[in-house]
């Protein structure tokens, strides 16, 4: 089976799903007499249509109030009473009294406890707040109309639900428009005026793109007038690479992108660029979503060849580019927390769980039991992290010539060593992360294809010990190659003794292999047998990249030898930097298939029972408890991948609900359910939830392709709708939205005639780990110079781009399924001075000025306003800036500054950065 044919396995098109199980019944807890009261989670059979509905009304408050102590968190429950079963809640209790006794609030201990003042209140006093009188009257209403249980809506069956009648058919454009059209109705609202053809266009260009409109363009598109002159011009959109570059930015923020590791030393990651490159193309390609889960969670594991197998691997750097402590000590626990990273990230972004939660207890909200959280723990520690090679038949036979011409270098080298020392066992050479005992880190995914080095992981006593096998006893000189920016000195000792007490002083200009120098550390007779070689530091390490030894012959000519044994090093690294490059990227790999133990309160040290390798056991499953059916020695992260993505055996649909909401969020500004990342109870309700399933059921028919909901969206009178015609929260309000900060930067460098929107990136090029002052100074200015799209900047975890940072760029140490939009004073002062905004405004002006077409300032003041804004200039603009224009412009030698001004201004405004 290729790697597309998972995209089409178990599920039939054209129809609704309809899962093989039903969500098992839950229901209230409750203590008396020192037993707490709570309630979480109730799954049940349909429940009776009432005013007061479980699922919207009754399970938020008691989320709020209750559920902490009393769900299906065995660890935290008090009294041994659980009362998330419908049975529990029903029946009598060590007093006889009932929780709830439905239709008959006043004998219901529920309401009683409730509603006291003293000690037996519940919540406990000292748990914080009671219910308020709305609360109170909440639930006595829910109980006075039979009690019923619903499920919770996310873990309810996914169906596709009927179309809602409209009084206001002439406005519908699809079936989206009758839900929303419902809504309006609902609240006394006709239907809503569309948005000018303009105003729609630049409102698709941001959205689809991240960058506006050309000109002509609008004009175009304003001329038009042919029935589909709309859906074509969005499909048009949609096929450019453009969009792959703005949406493919969306599911960066959701996969906590970053170019370098954040967290302790901040460690480059430099092949991270690879899995962006494969999000942004993967967008552009309208792989289907489903596709699009698997490859990142089991791509590696996938059937395929060449760019379509390279492609995959290349996607499980989503496993790979997370946050990682690589200065715990403790690397059992360094592990189980890169494990809780991976199963945080999967379950924000790809279920809308806060799975993470169930490491150290049952989840005390959600359906979620820790015996869960490490089944799938088990996975992911059966599952090793490191880089891929992705090449093709041209890379192995130019690999073929470079080995050839390789050895013969090798072979002369090996001819001057035995000359130089008498024989081959008179030279010891030793790569330095080969010790074979020590304290420091090896770093060797940082500085290119095999180039490795040691150096300290943070300030402590550093020390590399070497065994070493003397045959030929004498005298040797002890050369060591290393890189520092600055001095580290440290010491050298032989068996235990120091034989030179200050070493390894010297400074090279940087810490990179090209800084990299041989220096010698003096010579030392060696006896014959076994000795200990060992290098000490304290607090940091020089970057030390290897070290040898060399036998000192009499009457050898030991300078000019070695010179002769560099210059034939000297041709093996010209050598080795025109060597053809494998391509490498960040991946996930099998590692040995194994089942872990439950860590009691999340602690390695506290071990449990052991947990079979598996799917999720909880009610809202569709299969609850389902075997996967893991081989022995397998992993299991392609039968997860699947089973995450199958509808009808799997959890398929809660994955389908969440992509669809997260599209609805990144087109309108808010989701159908405003806290994308968290589908649970702590999370917010659906503004209309049968929408939801709707657009989850058109996912899932459409065969998962996000294009297609595009164009729902987008060919929806809804989305059409003008920002002037929005009245309170209404589900799909198109409302007034500033930009995001990609998109202002791009416009920017558009609009100067200067971004440059090719695909692919490249590596980091900006400093990440203990940059300097200077270093962060350097790291500025290639932000402010480069003229890429923002999307390819890199991501410096710890130092994000000032820029970026003041207009809510995210914290890519975790998934953020919604971004923050403030409105400070910072940024209006961003604007005023920044260096790069005013460069860009000066290179906007210049364009005016150097376009025949606009020989008058008036034709000019159309031209701008028609770029920055898609519309001509109001009467009262006109004379605001030929006023302008003639107060800055004192001589024809100060148009370019007044222009310059002009254009700065316009740039820095509300309307320059924000959409209607």
């Amino acid at each position: 089976m290729s790697i597309d044919d998972h995209t089409r396995h178990g599920r039939r098109r054209g129809g609704p799903v309809e899962p093989r199980a039903r969500i098992a019944l839950t229901g209230w807890t409750l203590r008396l007499g020192g037993w707490w009261l709570c309630m979480i989670w109730l799954c049940g059979a349909a429940a009776v249509r009432a005013e007061v509905q479980y699922a919207r009304d009754v399970a938020p408050i008691l989320s709020r109030h209750c559920f902490e102590c009393h769900g299906p968190d065995a660890a935290q429950r008090q009294a041994g009473l659980r009362l998330d079963r419908h049975a529990s809640s029903t029946r009598p209790l060590e007093s006889g009294r009932i929780a709830v006794v439905s239709g008959d609030p006043e004998a219901s201990e529920l309401l009683r406890r409730v509603r006291l003042e003293g000690q037996e209140r519940m919540p406990p006093l000292d748990a914080g707040e009671g219910l308020s009188e709305q609360e109170l009257k909440t639930l006595t209403q829910w109980i006075r109309e039979g009690a019923q249980w619903e499920s919770h809506w996310a873990f309810q069956p996914l169906s596709r639900p009927a179309l809602p009648a409209v009084d206001h058919d002439a406005w519908v454009r699809n079936p989206i428009d009758r839900w929303t059209g419902a809504q309006r109705e609902a609240k006394g609202l006709g239907a809503p005026r569309s948005a000018d053809r303009a105003t729609l266009l630049r409102r698709a260009r941001f959205a689809l793109h991240g960058i506006p409109p050309e000109p002509e363009e609008v004009a175009s598109f304003v001329q038009d007038t042919t029935p589909d002159a709309w859906e074509r011009r969005m499909d048009g959109l949609l096929a450019s690479p453009l969009y792959g570059q703005r949406w493919g930015r969306h599911w960066l923020d959701v996969a906590r992108y970053g170019d370098s590791n954040g967290g302790d030393e901040n460690h480059a990651h430099p092949l991270a660029y690879r899995y962006r490159d494969y999000v942004i193309d993967a967008f552009n390609q309208d792989l289907p979503f489903r596709a699009f889960v698997t490859q990142q969670l089991a791509g590696d594991l996938l059937k395929g060849k060449g760019q379509e197998r390279d492609s995959a691997v290349a996607a499980t750097g989503f496993l790979a580019i997370g946050m990682k402590i690589l200065a715990e000590r403790d690397k059992v626990k360094m592990r189980a927390d890169l494990v809780d990273e991976q199963i945080d990230t999967i379950g924000k972004s790809m279920l809308g769980l806060t799975l993470a939660c169930a490491r150290c207890h049952d989840h005390k909200f959600d359906p979620i039991p820790t015996t869960d959280y490490y089944a799938l723990a088990g996975i992911l520690h059966s599952t090793q992290l490191g880089s891929a090679s992705v090449g093709n038949a041209e890379y192995d036979a130019a690999k073929a010539a470079f080995d050839k011409e390789l050895a013969q270098l090798k072979a002369e080298r090996g001819r001057l060593e035995a000359a130089l020392t008498g024989s081959t066992a008179g030279l010891i050479d030793r790569q330095a992360e080969s010790f074979d005992r020590g304290n420091v880190s090896k770093i060797t995914d940082g500085y290119g294809a095999g180039i490795g080095v040691i150096s300290d992981p943070g300030s402590q006593q550093n020390f590399a010990e070497f065994d070493l096998q003397i045959q030929d006893p004498g005298e040797y000189l002890l050369q060591v190659r290393y890189a520092a920016e600055a001095s580290r000195p440290g010491r050298i000792l032989v068996d235990g003794r120091v034989v030179r007490e200050r070493a390894i002083t010297q400074t090279t200009g940087g810490w990179y292999p090209q800084h990299q120098q041989w220096f010698s550390e003096g010579r030392h007779v060696l006896k014959r047998g076994k000795r200990v070689i060992r290098f000490e530091s304290s607090p940091l390490m020089s970057h030390i990249d290897r070290w040898r030894l060399i036998r000192i012959v009499a009457g050898t000519d030991v300078a000019q030898a070695l010179t002769r044994i560099d210059e034939v090093d000297t041709r093996m690294a010209a050598l080795a930097k025109s060597a053809p490059q494998e391509v490498q990227v960040m991946a996930a790999m099998e590692g040995e298939g194994r089942n872990v133990q439950v860590h009691r309160r999340g602690s390695h040290l506290q071990l449990g029972a052991e947990v079979q390798r598996g799917a999720f056991s909880g009610p809202w499953v569709t299969k609850p408890g389902a075997s996967l059916g893991i081989a022995k020695g397998a992993s299991g992260r392609l039968k997860l991948a699947r089973w995450m993505t199958d509808a009808e055996e799997g959890v398929g649909s809660q994955t389908a609900r969440v992509i669809a909401n997260r599209v609805w969020h990144w087109h309108f500004g808010e989701g159908l359910v405003s806290t994308p990342n968290n589908f649970g109870m702590q999370g917010a309700r659906p503004s209309d939830p049968e929408l939801l399933d709707w657009l989850a059921c058109d996912v899932l028919d459409d065969d998962w392709s996000l294009k297609s909901l595009h164009r729902r969206i987008l060919f929806s009178a809804t989305w059409q709708q003008s920002t002037q015609d929005v009245t309170g929260r209404l589900p799909a309000g198109m409302r007034r939205r500033r930009l995001d900060v990609e998109a202002i930067r791009d416009s920017l460098l558009l609009h100067a005639g200067r971004l440059d929107v090719s695909l692919q990136g490249g590596p980091l090029e900006v400093k990440s780990q203990d940059p300097t002052p200077e270093d962060l100074g350097r790291n500025e200015a290639f932000y402010r110079n480069s003229r890429r799209r923002s999307v390819y900047l890199p991501v410096v975890r710890s130092h994000t781009y000032r820029f970026f940072t003041i207009f809510d760029f995210p914290n890519a140490a975790t998934p953020v399924g919604r971004r923050d939009s403030t409105t400070v004073p910072t940024q209006a002062l961003l604007l005023m001075n920044d260096p790069f905004v005013l460069e860009q405004a000066q290179a906007l002006a210049g364009r005016l000025l150097a376009d025949a077409r606009w020989k008058s300032a008036d034709a000019r003041l159309e031209a701008l306003y028609q770029r920055l804004f898609s519309r001509s200039p109001t009467a009262a603009e006109k004379v605001f800036a030929t006023e302008f224009l003639r107060d800055f412009a004192q001589t024809p030698q100060q148009d370019f500054d007044a222009w310059s001004a002009l254009c700065h201004t316009l740039v820095s405004s509300s309307e320059f950065i924000y959409v209607d």
